[in-house]
């Protein structure tokens, strides 16, 4: 795979992720427990640094 690719790869990646993100903040709590999570651990996931994703 070329380096290129690999980047490209990587900037979708990071993009999907903090979509998700910042989604989690708008999600209601019963739904927050369907994924098993509960407000604070969304609140953590939500503002983590991307390298740590």
């Amino acid at each position: 795979m070329h380096m290129t690719n690999t980047l490209r790869l990587w900037r979708e990646r990071w993009t999907e992720r903090r979509i998700f993100a910042r989604e989690l903040g708008t999600l209601p709590d019963e739904t927050l427990r369907d994924f098993g999570m509960t407000r604070e651990s969304a609140y953590e996931q939500s503002h983590r640094p991307f390298w740590r994703a």
